[in-house]
């Protein structure tokens, strides 16, 4: 977690960004204007609570202002640069798939590129959010809960994660998708 100097920071930033006063910020917490200008100075840290709060004021996620780092506002991952992505397999080993993007603040989608010679198996699991998957080249199995889906080129499906999931690529020669996921809560444009 960034220190209570970082922190507020990040706060005041937003703030201003936003063209707000302490004030205002107060009045849409309910709390004071001096233990908000405390805390953007870094003299106290918020609690959870005080801190949601004020995120709300501000109309911006809570996690913004938690994350280990700051991350850019704008991410462009350009084709050289993306990173490898090591996604579990039905068997021993991997799907392996390249990250298309590399988060923003307070960011919920993850995209990823498949790029499969085909017969890999992403093993059943399920998480909180949605996914949807496009196939670009191939064919592939997915299976949603008790039902089975055969994409074939161009062809999209979106799910909740929260039903069991898996994946098996059974084009002949490469298969190429893109999976995105988009974790749980609103995402603020």
């Amino acid at each position: 977690m960034p220190s209570a100097e970082e922190v507020g920071k990040r706060l005041k930033d937003v703030r201003m960004e936003r063209g707000m006063t302490l004030k205002q910020v107060a009045e849409g917490s309910g709390m004071s204007p001096t233990h908000i200008s405390e805390i953007e100075r870094g003299r106290t840290s918020p609690t959870v609570g005080a801190l949601r709060r004020i995120s709300q004021a501000l109309g911006k996620d809570t996690a913004f202002f938690v994350e280990e780092k700051p991350l850019p506002r704008i991410s462009v991952v350009k084709k050289e640069d993306r990173e490898a992505v090591l996604l579990p397999s039905e068997s021993d080993g991997f799907v392996a798939a390249k990250s298309l993007t590399r988060g923003i603040p307070a960011g919920r989608i993850s995209v990823v590129l498949i790029d499969d010679e085909g017969g890999q198996t992403v093993q059943p699991h399920s998480h909180e959010g949605e996914e949807a998957i496009v196939l670009l080249r191939g064919e592939a199995r997915v299976r949603v809960g008790d039902d089975e889906f055969v994409l074939k080129p161009g062809d999209c499906l979106h799910y909740s994660a929260q039903k069991e999931h898996s994946a098996v690529f059974t084009g002949g020669g490469k298969n190429k998708a893109i999976w995105a996921r988009v974790k749980p809560g609103a995402i603020r444009w």
